[in-house]
């Protein structure tokens, strides 16, 4: 699958199943030592975690970095990272999306920083994918200015999120699975058009 402009995430189910310690899912091994996550802590007996917000954000945690490298979802390369939490006033959930800016890109011809200020660094170029990495400065001898945006997503509306029904076993990797695979889509569908506008935006400086 090619990324494009309305792709940020995506799960990589060829890449899970031909690496898999178990023959089955890669994914799954990393579910099962991280079990703790998915059990209701409130419950007397073991039962699975009742909320699918919750549940999406620990699906989430385990399917990318640090926990899973590379992780079972994917980013764009040109983004930092994509990540989900519930807000503190009510728990709804929200994602967001962190996009790291160039010194061109920030405030159009009003501002230009020296250039012996570092920036942010291609990666790289393994592919010729239009959408490259950047990372850290390699080296810290001189200064850097490494700026990036944040567009943030809410998610309070989200229907279909998994209802999970278990916390082991295959019908947790199952779940897992399918939580991660919803949520992928809806921030294609919800933060795409907004971080297709910010790049535009970025490129048209």
């Amino acid at each position: 699958m090619t990324w494009h402009e309305q792709l940020l995430v995506r799960v990589n189910d060829r890449y899970d199943r031909e690496n898999a310690s178990d023959g089955v899912s890669r994914y799954g091994a990393y579910l099962r030592q991280n079990l703790g996550l998915f059990r209701d802590g409130w419950s007397d007996e073991p039962a699975p975690i009742k909320n699918p917000a919750e549940y999406a954000i620990y699906a989430w945690q385990v399917a990318t970095g640090p926990i899973m490298y590379p992780g079972y979802v994917q980013f764009r390369p040109d983004l930092n990272r994509v990540s989900l939490h519930r807000t503190d006033e009510d728990g709804s959930l929200y994602a967001d999306v962190h996009i790291p800016l160039r010194h061109s890109h920030i405030g159009g011809n009003t501002k230009r920083f020296p250039y012996s200020w570092q920036d942010w660094e291609t990666e790289p170029d393994y592919s010729s994918d239009e959408y490259r990495g950047l990372q850290e400065p390699r080296f810290n001898k001189k200064p850097s200015v490494l700026a990036s945006a944040v567009v943030r997503i809410p998610g309070g509306e989200w229907t279909h999120l998994i209802s999970p029904t278990a916390y082991e076993g295959r019908t947790l990797v199952d779940e897992a699975r399918d939580a991660v695979a919803v949520v992928a889509q809806l921030i294609n569908e919800d933060a795409g058009p907004i971080v297709a506008r910010v790049l535009d935006e970025r490129r048209g400086l």
